[in-house]
């Protein structure tokens, strides 16, 4: 388990949120989900920007000193924090801001200073750090990194292709013509076999992608295709009404558009990166925002660090029967639940746990709980007529 730490963030005077294998960031609106992730993002981009580079084969990021860079405020990682005086707390006591991770006795942290307004960029100007920061918290300082955006790229024609570091989606999943298509990458890469559906013996990405979608969204499969000429890639989706004529993405809706970046991400992740996931439940049925639950459950024991904001009971109940069918240890599962407590200065933080049962260890007032608040006032309803 770790601990990340935020100090003067938005909302945030001083908490310490609970990170698992597989964690996920539940509560109303306006309550903090974003800015914890928003804060891995900015320590993850302090790292990248201001850091030195072991090349292979380690091939990541070694952060030793202080070096007079600052790290901007909007761009990188679809962060859109304005300037330095917005991201502020309201009611602060001061203008040094700080996030740090920790495991064990292990951590590393990252202080900015925010004396000036209205800048775009925070200057860090203390760290903080432990001997050996880059194997016990190694997922901070990986090549590979990968985080989807809530707002992702809908239904196109066609898609872009681009160089990039490592294999990726992109941050709003602009890439996934891309992986697939690319005939030259799928040849080379094999899905690890604790990530493959068991309905298939292919270990090729294009087919594992198909397995898993067909799994949570039964009939529908996707092809691409992919030129270099034109620096393009195009997605072509079949479903139970294309007759066996593949169609166009834009012909067929958002819902595939959204999972699809999810589930090359889960296949593709290297072992101990982390995968940050904005509401995964996006345009999806219920049926399939349980199953996705399910699926990031598998990936999180596949041994990526998965992270995931959501509103969806039913994305929580796939976890859950994860954990009680073993698809997932329940032990490396976290439920945080943010809520606003009356006359308190930043949201309150309740860690939730699922024993082997698929139980949950509480349910605080507010978590999930509309449908029954909704159906308690239709019988008041129904009893006064």
């Amino acid at each position: 388990m770790e601990l990340l730490s935020i100090e003067n963030f938005k909302c945030f005077n001083d908490i310490k949120v609970p990170l698992n294998q597989l964690t996920i960031l539940a509560g109303a609106n306006g309550n903090g989900k974003s800015s914890v992730i928003q804060s891995l993002l900015f320590l993850r981009r302090t790292i990248e920007h201001c850091s030195s580079w072991e090349g292979s084969p380690i091939n990541q990021y070694k952060y030793e000193s202080i070096n007079g860079l600052n790290v901007e405020l909007n761009g990188s990682y679809c962060l859109s924090l304005g300037n330095s005086e917005e991201i502020i707390p309201r009611n602060f006591k001061s203008t040094q801001l700080k996030f740090q991770i920790q495991k064990d006795s292990e951590k590393f942290g990252i202080s900015y200073i925010s004396d000036s307004d209205n800048l775009l960029w925070l200057k860090p100007n203390e760290l903080e750090k432990t001997q050996n920061t880059s194997k016990s918290l190694s997922s901070l300082f990986l090549q590979e990194f990968y985080y989807l955006n809530a707002e992702r790229v809908g239904p196109r024609v066609r898609q872009d292709i681009t160089f990039f570091d490592f294999p990726n989606t992109g941050f709003k999943g602009e890439y996934v013509a891309q992986l697939i298509g690319d005939t030259n990458f799928n040849y080379k890469f094999e899905v690890e076999e604790n990530r493959r559906n068991k309905k298939i013996n292919n270990k090729r990405l294009e087919q594992q992608v198909n397995a898993w979608l067909d799994e949570i969204m039964p009939g529908v499969s996707v092809s691409a295709s992919y030129d270099i000429n034109t620096l393009s890639a195009q997605i072509r989706i079949d479903n139970g009404y294309t007759s066996g004529e593949s169609s166009i993405a834009t012909n067929i809706g958002f819902g595939i558009s959204y999972v699809l970046p999810i589930i090359v991400s889960g296949l593709i992740a290297k072992e101990g990166s982390y995968l940050i996931v904005e509401n995964p439940e996006a345009h999806l049925h219920p049926s399939a925002q349980s199953k996705i639950g399910r699926f990031l459950s598998m990936i999180a024991k596949a041994g990526v660090k998965v992270i995931v904001e959501t509103h969806s009971d039913h994305f929580i109940n796939g976890v859950q029967i994860s954990c009680a069918t073993g698809e997932i240890n329940n032990e490396d599962v976290i439920i945080n639940f943010f809520s606003q407590e009356e006359l308190k200065q930043q949201p309150k933080l309740q860690s939730i746990s699922i024993n082997k049962l698929g139980e949950l260890s509480s349910w605080p007032k507010g978590f999930f709980d509309q449908t029954q608040v909704d159906f308690a006032q239709l019988f008041k309803i129904r009893r006064n007529e």
